[in-house]
């Protein structure tokens, strides 16, 4: 009986992609979050999509770094439940910065994609990087991608999109590297 609460344990909590939760010690360190909601229809079945940051970036307090900051983003509907969860493992350098009017959804194949794009503030540093949480066909996706933003402002993708992207089906792939291209070209548009 021990070795099945222990294996059921285990199975609720360990997160999503492999990656450790955060230890209840340093939930002392949640000073605040970030909650967007959003409803949309995948065919005729209502969805609602939550995304929640604790600690996300907040210039106005003057809070780029911290002890923890992490990511949940859920979508939901009648029949069905999906989430990812990322805890950025470098916090102390950065923390995790949503852009609201970034989340999109949009139909390929009868179906809606949801595209959630998020940056990391703190240090200014010419290395950054756009991460992604995509909902699709009942299935998640998390990707980093890397850029260099010289210094004129420019930025460019470090990474190739063709491997780095490899799991996505290849219409929803294309959005996203549209995504990339257009919306993080200048070193503002990370922060």
């Amino acid at each position: 009986m021990k070795s099945l609460v222990t294996s059921l344990i285990l199975f609720f909590f360990i997160p999503v992609f492999g990656q450790k939760s955060v230890h209840d010690s340093l939930k002392v360190y949640y000073q605040d979050s970030l909650m967007v909601s959003k409803n949309f229809k995948d065919g005729t079945v209502s969805n609602k999509l939550t995304v929640k940051v604790i600690n996300p970036c907040n210039a106005e307090k003057n809070r780029f770094d911290g002890a923890v900051t992490l990511i949940n983003a859920t979508v939901q509907n009648k029949h069905y439940t999906d989430n990812v969860t990322y805890n950025y493992p470098y916090a102390q350098s950065g923390l995790i910065n949503l852009k609201t009017g970034n989340i999109s959804n949009f139909t390929i194949d009868k179906h809606q994609a949801v595209l959630i794009p998020f940056t990391y503030c703190g240090n200014m540093d010419n290395d950054t990087q756009v991460s992604y949480i995509t909902f699709y066909k009942h299935k998640k996706y998390l990707h980093h991608i890397k850029y260099y933003c010289g210094e004129d402002n420019i930025c460019k993708i470090k990474d190739d999109l063709n491997v780095t992207l490899k799991d996505l089906p290849s219409q929803l792939k294309s959005k996203v590297i549209k995504d990339l291209k257009t919306k993080y070209k200048n070193s503002k548009d990370f922060y």
